[in-house]
This record gives structure tokens, C-alpha cells and sequence, in this order.
């Protein structure tokens, strides 16, 4: 009797522990799902976007080396701008847009930063698409090792990629978001593919598996189409071809060579794969950092850390149809031109406000934080926004043409 009672009792506590271990499980799913589904809520927004690892699995990013450090050279920037003919204030438009961060950078000295809503320069904050800049440099950096040939099919690096809409997509139309593959990127659509791939991050599954179940739309190379897991797909190469995670190739590769003042991290999917088009989340001085080193032509300080052909061709458009005009914005490899781009002047954006802006020539580097929920409202925020950081740009450019002068 004492036997069967001390087997009925492990049995029992057996079964409460692994009761309690799903339901802790489900818990942590259940938390992660909520989460997501309220990431965007007004009340929300401005605490979610610089604690992303309160809500999704992620992994740390370590910095090594001494910290790069910016100089000080205080300018104001400037009162109002010209934006559809209309005088826009500064003031407004920073408030409008949600702004919790700005950084101008010029000549390596820091002439403007300012954090907002009750932020400070120690978040770390989301990148959003601003991550696939980064992931682009990690793949770059493999091409230019002989790893990846970039005319080469999808399938010759990644086999499972047979029978979905990636078969036969030559590598460089990923990287250009000319894939053809069939992509919904509507975020105020529950049921489109990017909140589908959001709630894969949320409740566990594997992103590389996702991206096996996309289909082809046209055939590729045609137009430009963002299509956010084109980005995965590269991550996937980049990780396939080197043998590393790309959190250790891009500690190897960038936080440990170029200055970072801080730790980041990376969301990862229940797989440990990096959320690659979108999951960095870093300190603003740190994006710009980053920002420098494509500024410099991939050269950190007299070392060659990204090829200078790779930082050409990545800011470049990169076919006919991926060309600015006008009124229409251009692409490269995962960089953005902006509409009758300047010469050595592209960006990265991130949605709901996030941009790394570079001017070569004028040797500016400006990187914008928000929790803009009106960013695809009719004033177009990408346009605005750009238009805001010429003003800028311009208004550098003359007081020091005035400085020599005087």
C-alpha cells in the first residue's frame, strides 16, 4: 500500500510539474501574442519601442573595443522648412511626427541631439526596417569573400527554397526587392503576410520555415516590390555560407570594430533565427556610427571593414526600375535613394518614423527615432521627412560656407 501510494504521489507530482511547464509555456506564448497584438496601441507605442525584449524572445549583441566618440560643435536647426509649398515649423513637425530622437552629425562632431517624450540617449531602440542596412553589410562582406556569387538562383545556397515562390530568383533580385514573390505588407491588415510573420515571433515557429510558403507573383527582376522577407532570405545565405548566427557576424564585423558605446540585441523566432529585416535594437548613437561607416565608404579609421564596392553598389540603384525620379523614391541593396537623390546622399528607414540619412559630400550623418502611428498618413512622412533633413543639410552647408568666409 505504501508502495503504490509513494507511486501515486510521483506520479501526481510528476504531472503538476509538467502541468505547471505548459502552462507556463503557454503563458509566455499567450504574453508574447498580447504583445504583439497591442504593440502599436497609442499608450503603448513609446514604452514598446524601447523594450522590445519585454515582449519578444531575443539574444544580446556585445560590444568590444574603445568607444568612438563624436566631437561637440552645438548648431541650432533650422526654424522652419519648405515642404508642398508650404512653410512647416520645425518644432511642429518634431512633435507631429512623434519624434523621440534626433542626432545631426557633421564633420564628426555632434551639432544637434535631442531626445523626446521622455526618452534618453541609453534606450535602446527598435530599428524596424532599418535592420536590413545592417544585414545587407553582413552579406556584402561574405560576397566579398567569395562565398556568395549574387547572380547565382536562391536554391543554390539554400535548397529547401525548391517549389516556393523563391526557385529560380537569382540572388541580386532579393537583394533589390525584385524577387517577384507574392508579399502583403499592409500592417493595418491582420490577416496580410507581414502580421502573419509577426505572430510566428509572438507564439514560436520558425521564420526560415515561413518563407518556404510564399509563392511567386511575377516573374522576378521586372519591378520593384518590398517584399520584407526578401531580407530573410539573404539572412538565411549569409548565415548558411559563413556557418555563424548573424548576432556573431555582426559582433565580429561591426560592434566590435567601429566604437559602439553599448551592448544591443536582436529579436530572434523560437529557432533562435534573428528577426533579420527588423528585430535590431540599439542606442541612437550607435545608428549613427553605423551611419559613419557607410559615410566613410565602409573604411573605419584607416581599416577597410565593408568593401568600398559593396557601399557603391548597395547605395545605388540597382536596375532601371529601382531608379528615383521626381517624385518617386529609388533603392539599391536594401538602402533607400531619396526622389531626385543628391550625389552620395541615401538613407535607411524604418517604419513609424526610424531613419539613418547619409550626405557624403556634405559628410553629415542624421539618425531620427519616433513612434509616428500617422507615418503613412496623406503627407507622405518618408517625403516630409527627407525634406526636413535637406533643410538641415542646407542650412549646414551655409554657415560654414559663411564661417570661412568671415
Amino acid at each position: 500500500m505504501h508502495k503504490l501510494l509513494r507511486i501515486t504521489g510521483a506520479t501526481l507530482f510528476f504531472a503538476l510539474v509538467v502541468f505547471a511547464g505548459v502552462v507556463v509555456f503557454n503563458h509566455e506564448q499567450a504574453s508574447r501574442l498580447y504583445g504583439t497584438m497591442t504593440l502599436f496601441q497609442k499608450e503603448n507605442i513609446l514604452h514598446n519601442f524601447s523594450h522590445m525584449d519585454e515582449i519578444f524572445l531575443s539574444k544580446p549583441i556585445k560590444r568590444d573595443g574603445p568607444v568612438f566618440n563624436f566631437g561637440q560643435a552645438p548648431h541650432d536647426l533650422p526654424e522652419n522648412f519648405i515642404y508642398r509649398g508650404e512653410t512647416v515649423s520645425t518644432d511642429e513637425f518634431l512633435q507631429r511626427r512623434a519624434t523621440t530622437a534626433l542626432l545631426v552629425i557633421k564633420d564628426d562632431d555632434i551639432n544637434y541631439e535631442k531626445y523626446y517624450q521622455g526618452t534618453t540617449g541609453q534606450d535602446l531602440r527598435i530599428s524596424w526596417s532599418m535592420a536590413k542596412s545592417f544585414t545587407v553589410t553582413l552579406f556584402g562582406i561574405a560576397v566579398e569573400k567569395g562565398l556568395i556569387d549574387i547572380n547565382a538562383p536562391v536554391e543554390k545556397y539554400l535548397p529547401e527554397m525548391k517549389g516556393s515562390g523563391y526557385e529560380g530568383v537569382p540572388v541580386r533580385d532579393v537583394l533589390q526587392m525584385s524577387s517577384g514573390v507574392l508579399w502583403n505588407e499592409d500592417y493595418a491588415d491582420f490577416y496580410s503576410d507581414i502580421n502573419r510573420m509577426g505572430r510566428i515571433l509572438a507564439i514560436g515557429g520558425s521564420l526560415d520555415d515561413f518563407t518556404t510558403t510564399l509563392t511567386r507573383e511575377t516573374k522576378s527582376g521586372q519591378k520593384f516590390h518590398y517584399v520584407s522577407m526578401d531580407t530573410h532570405i539573404i539572412s538565411m545565405i549569409a548565415r548558411r555560407v559563413t556557418g555563424k548566427s548573424l548576432i556573431a557576424q555582426v559582433e565580429e564585423h561591426i560592434w566590435s570594430k567601429i566604437g559602439m558605446e553599448a551592448d544591443a540585441y536582436w529579436i530572434t523566432d523560437s529557432n533562435d533565427a534573428e528577426f533579420a529585416l527588423g528585430g535590431l535594437n540599439v542606442r541612437t548613437r550607435d545608428f549613427a556610427r553605423f551611419g559613419r561607416l557607410y559615410l566613410n565608404q565602409g573604411n573605419w579609421n584607416g581599416e577597410q571593414i565593408v568593401p568600398k564596392s559593396w557601399i557603391t553598389a548597395a547605395t545605388s540603384a540597382a536596375s532601371a526600375h529601382n531608379t528615383p525620379g521626381p517624385d518617386k523614391f529609388g533603392y539599391g541593396y536594401q538602402w533607400w535613394l531619396a526622389p531626385d537623390a543628391r550625389p552620395g546622399e541615401f538613407f535607411a528607414v524604418g517604419v513609424y518614423g526610424q531613419f539613418i540619412y547619409i550626405n557624403q559630400p556634405e559628410n553629415i550623418i542624421i539618425v531620427k527615432n519616433a513612434t509616428d502611428l500617422d507615418f503613412m498618413n496623406s503627407l507622405n512622412s518618408k517625403h516630409e521627412t527627407i525634406t526636413f533633413f535637406r533643410a538641415i543639410t542646407d542650412k549646414l552647408h551655409n554657415t560654414v560656407q559663411r564661417d570661412r568666409r568671415s
